[in-house]
């Protein structure tokens, strides 16, 4: 028997970056750099061995054949939040210009080495997948994300309808791919993002005689049309509008004597309109404060316009739920400014002076410190 007598089956996956033809020769040498290092350290804290996989570097681009033992859940599940999340971190120590943002394929099926790399239908759809137009577009469109990825139908049905590794199916929305020679089904997922966002941002960067239709999490076809309920709303107090007053209120009281306060009121409201995003919402409200936390001014400010953008994106979708979660959002945006803080609060969470009058006193909130003044 042959080496080609043998067929196996293995995890492909793709890896490419944005824009990256638009950087000059050093900042593209600094991309690759960053983009090794970032899969490396995603891999390790997933329990991954990227010492045994093979790769086939392609300057902006990386292809890669797992192991067979590779767990399937593992890559797509648990690889994919840490990249998202070593991604977002290297970001916040670059400004806009330096942003790096990938797109992210995965399928799986035969792959052979070969004299230039690997052969097999699998990587070939693997690049088709990658450089699918709908999946440009909604990097391209979505601003607030750093990673879109697309998983090939068999994947999204043998692994992620299991729900194993924290995978979420309704976070997926199917597209159709239409690449050369190649067509087939793909579902794309944005970490971090919920069902709603995601099925939003496929629906409006749809080719547009498709753009009436978006194919959901479960096979079935939901109207998505854009021009009356999304992109026709011309009157004021829009759920994006409402949105994005409060979003520029609860992050202007991040790293401020009120954050606590308007943490719980986010807390409040994401637990009524959105529970299943609440956890996830609110743990990333808590890295935003701690990112902004010690920041210079013209640092905290091109920080803060960011998370600004993110969490309006995020609150206009609950917004959008009833009228009754577009008015607790509206609330937001009625916070009272850090310098209106109770007298005796101070900056940095530290309370003196304070006339209980006999009855309890409790706070809460990070670095805080509380004491009896001696008379």
């Amino acid at each position: 028997m042959t080496p080609q007598d043998i067929i196996t089956r293995h995890l492909c996956m793709a890896v490419d970056v944005e824009k990256y033809s638009r950087l000059d020769t050093p900042h593209q040498e600094a991309a690759q750099a960053d983009l090794v290092r970032i899969l490396e350290d995603a891999a390790v804290l997933s329990g991954l061995d990227r010492t045994r996989w093979g790769r086939q570097a392609q300057g902006d681009q990386e292809f890669t054949v797992l192991p067979q033992d590779t767990s399937e859940a593992a890559l797509l599940g648990d690889f994919v939040r840490h990249l998202a999340a070593t991604l977002a971190e290297r970001n916040l120590r670059h400004d806009a210009a330096k942003r790096l943002r990938l797109r992210l394929a995965f399928d799986i099926g035969v792959a052979r080495t070969a004299a230039l790399g690997y052969s097999g239908p699998t990587p070939v759809s693997v690049a088709r997948y990658l450089n699918a137009p709908q999946l440009k577009r909604v990097l391209a469109a979505v601003t607030s994300t750093n990673l879109v990825v697309i998983v090939a139908d068999r994947l999204y049905q043998d692994v992620v309808r299991l729900r194993a590794h924290g995978l979420n199916p309704e976070e997926y929305a199917r597209v159709h791919i239409q690449q050369k020679e190649f067509t087939g089904y793909g579902w794309i997922h944005l970490p971090g993002h919920g069902p709603a966002d995601i099925r939003a941002a496929v629906a409006r960067t749809s080719a547009p005689a498709r753009a009436s239709t978006a194919e959901v999490s479960n096979g079935e076809s939901r109207n998505a049309t854009t021009s009356a309920r999304e992109l026709g709303r011309s009157r004021m107090n829009t759920p994006a509008e409402i949105a994005a007053l409060a979003a520029s209120a609860v992050i202007g009281a991040m790293a401020t004597d009120t954050w606590a306060y308007v943490r719980a009121r986010c807390a409040a409201l994401l637990g009524r309109h959105a529970p299943e995003a609440s956890e996830q919402m609110l743990h990333q409200l808590d890295a935003f404060e701690q990112a902004l936390a010690g920041q210079d001014p013209a640092a905290r400010e091109h920080l803060a316009a960011h998370f600004t953008q993110r969490t309006a994106e995020q609150l206009a979708v609950v917004a959008d739920r009833s009228a009754e979660a577009a008015e607790a959002v509206r609330l937001l945006a009625m916070v009272p400014p850090a310098t209106s803080a109770p007298s005796g609060f101070r900056s940095g969470q530290v309370f003196t002076d304070i006339d209980t009058g006999g009855g309890d006193f409790i706070a809460s909130g990070r670095d805080t410190n509380v004491w009896k003044k001696d008379r």
